[in-house]
């Protein structure tokens, strides 16, 4: 009887490990630290066209150059302060756009706080950019409880809230996706994930810079000082 081979045995056991530890790191790697977000992936390309022939893209370490900019529909919701408000007022400044919720315990809170860096770096510059937090929790974020919220972070910052129809029908222009997970018995008692990406609309109402969660402020700040001095 022929004895095994215990090298073969070794090679294939090795190797059957190696494809398991590798298909754990891709799902992992697909997954933000927070519990409560929908990450996107760290280099990601938009572009018109799927050939090889469209080489417009810049790929940033850490974001991505929307190349040709890319055109977004309007929309109205309702701000902070009670008031209807649509995308193309805000036309003639760039636009630094996150979505989140008040209740949402780390990603919203740091993406507020990179953004209030980003504004006290650009100085004088900063008057050219709106800095705007649209809620993906429109039945609890009402505009009395998003305008206390934004203020904890600067004054100036703009917010939104409206229904799930608006933000549905927007999604595909941000590749926005979130979703409600009960946590309690109570109705209103739910956490939210969703994507923690941070937008660069131009003022022409454009889409021209797409920046995931762990892009740093310096990158935004560096890229936004390039714009505005064009």
């Amino acid at each position: 009887m022929n004895k095994p081979n215990y090298v073969l045995y070794s090679l294939f056991a090795a190797t059957i490990f190696a494809v398991f530890a590798f298909s754990g790191y891709i799902i992992l790697s697909q997954l933000n630290p927070s519990s409560g977000i929908s990450a996107a992936k760290d280099i990601q390309i938009i572009t018109d066209e799927t050939d090889d022939t469209h080489t417009n893209n810049t790929i940033m370490e850490s974001g991505t150059v929307i190349d040709p900019p890319r055109e977004l529909q309007d929309f109205t919701l309702i701000n902070h302060h009670g008031e209807p408000l649509s995308l193309s007022n805000l036309q003639g400044k760039y636009v630094l756009l996150t979505f989140g919720y008040t209740r949402c315990p780390d990603v919203c809170p740091a993406n507020l706080l990179e953004f209030r860096r980003i504004k006290r770096e650009l100085g004088e510059a900063a008057n050219k950019v709106a800095f705007l937090f649209i809620s993906v929790d429109g039945e609890r974020d009402t505009p009395e409880l998003l305008n206390q919220y934004l203020t904890r972070y600067d004054s100036d910052f703009i917010g939104m809230t409206g229904t799930e129809d608006v933000l549905n029908r927007i999604a595909s222009d941000y590749g926005l996706e979130y979703s409600y997970i009960q946590t309690e018995n109570s109705r209103l008692d739910y956490t939210v994930v969703h994507t923690a990406s941070r937008f660069l609309i131009d003022p022409q109402r454009r889409l021209v810079r797409l920046y995931s969660f762990t892009t740093d402020a310096a990158i935004i700040i560096e890229d936004l000082m390039t714009l505005l001095n064009q």
